[in-house]
C-alpha cells in the first residue's frame, strides 16, 4: 500500500513539472484588420504603457489577470502606407490572460469587442488615426492605444471602403 502511494506522488510531481515547463512568457503577435467610415482624423498622441511598471509573476498553470504590455507594431507612428489592405499588428505577452479589443478609425464609432482580425480595405487617401481599447477577458483591466498613419495607396477615387474579419490567432 505504501508503495502505491509513493508511486502516485511521484506521478503527480512529474505531471506538475511537465506543466510548469510548458508555461512560457514569450511574446505572441495578434493581427487586427478592419475599416470604419471615412471621417476627418483626430490628432492625439499615442497612449503608452508605463515602461517602469513591473508585471506580477504568474502562478504555475494560470495567467496574469490584467492587460499586460501591449504595443502597436504596424503601422508605425506617421508611417506612409501604400498597400491594401492595411493590417494593424499588436504585440502582447502570453503570460497574461487573453484579451479582446474594440477599435475606431478616425472619429468613427467604437466597434464591438472581439478577438477577430479586422482588415482595412480601400481606405481614402490621407491622414488616418486608429484607436484600440484592449481589455482582459478575465478582469476589467483595459488599455487604450492610438496610432496615426498616412494612407496613400488608393488610386481609384470611386472605391468604397470595406471591412472583413477572420478568426484570431
Amino acid at each position: 500500500m505504501l508503495t502505491v502511494i509513493i508511486i502516485n506522488l511521484n506521478n503527480l510531481n512529474n505531471a506538475n513539472k511537465k506543466q510548469t515547463a510548458t508555461d512560457k512568457t514569450a511574446p505572441i503577435q495578434v493581427v487586427i484588420t478592419g475599416e470604419k467610415p471615412n471621417i476627418p482624423p483626430i490628432n492625439q498622441p499615442q497612449t503608452a504603457l508605463s515602461p517602469t511598471s513591473t508585471p506580477p509573476s504568474p502562478t504555475p498553470g494560470s495567467c496574469i489577470r490584467e492587460v499586460g504590455p501591449v504595443s502597436i507594431l504596424s503601422p508605425r507612428e506617421n508611417e506612409v502606407v501604400v498597400k491594401d489592405p492595411i493590417c494593424i499588428t499588436l504585440a502582447t505577452e502570453s503570460a497574461y490572460c487573453s484579451v479582446m479589443w474594440s477599435y475606431k478609425l478616425d472619429n468613427g464609432s467604437w466597434s464591438d469587442y472581439t478577438d477577430k482580425n479586422i482588415c482595412l480595405h480601400n481606405l481614402t487617401n490621407g491622414n488616418r488615426t486608429i484607436q484600440l481599447k484592449i481589455k482582459s477577458t478575465s478582469s476589467s483591466d483595459e488599455v487604450t492605444l492610438q496610432r496615426s498613419f498616412v494612407y496613400q495607396g488608393n488610386t481609384d477615387p470611386t472605391a468604397t471602403p470595406t471591412a472583413s474579419s477572420s478568426a484570431s490567432f
